[in-house]
């Protein structure tokens, strides 16, 4: 009787067995976690390489915080909102850039674009919230024209500051380039949002 006993509880797995496919199992959850995370970082990697150049070939320039900076005074005349006739083959020739950009990798549905609008200190802080946010409009009114820009994977987001965020910090009613400036920032969508909806 009691070595049918012993014969049943052989049955049971013993510890060490149960550690072992437990160890097993982790170990390959753990390698395909890896193998896909090895991977995003390889995609974001590039996706950096590939905006730095881009930027690079729109002979334009970054800041720190890898948003793109353009001086107001190329796109728009003192005090306007209407793209300056003159400098549109410039203008369309970024359009070009950064389409190229959104259309490898499927960026356009993995990226937003926010263009924000900023003025200097010249002028009420109403009207220059309005004035920063009518030039953001028609940049991506520009950009609409082409027809990627209208696809429903393109999220092209306009964002006003007025003079609420000064690249350079200045008195009331002081004229400062720095601050007349366009920024472009291409940035993952969640965090686009995001920004948009939380407080700034």
């Amino acid at each position: 009787m009691k070595s049918d006993n012993r014969d049943e509880l052989n049955y049971w797995p013993s510890f060490a067995d149960i550690f072992s496919s437990l160890f097993f199992i982790f170990f390959i959850l753990f390698s395909i976690f890896y193998f896909n995370y090895s991977k995003k970082v390889e995609a974001d990697q590039k996706d950096i390489e590939d905006f730095k150049e881009m930027v690079k070939s729109c002979k334009l320039k970054l800041n720190k915080n890898n948003e793109i900076i353009i001086p107001a005074d190329i796109l728009f005349d003192f005090d306007k909102s209407e793209l300056k006739s003159e400098n549109l083959p410039t203008i369309l020739d970024w359009r070009k850039e950064i389409k190229k950009y959104m259309k490898k990798e499927d960026r356009k549905k993995r990226y937003c674009i926010i263009i924000e609008g900023h003025t200097d200190t010249v002028g009420e802080e109403d009207y220059n919230y309005n004035l920063s946010l009518a030039r953001s409009l028609s940049l991506i009114e520009e950009f609409k024209k082409d027809p990627f820009f209208r696809d429903p994977d393109i999220d092209l987001i306009p964002a006003a500051f007025g003079e609420s965020k000064l690249a350079v910090h200045t008195p009331d009613n002081t004229r400062n380039m720095e601050n007349r400036r366009v920024v472009i920032r291409i940035v993952p969508k969640f965090i686009g949002t995001m920004q948009q909806i939380m407080p700034q």
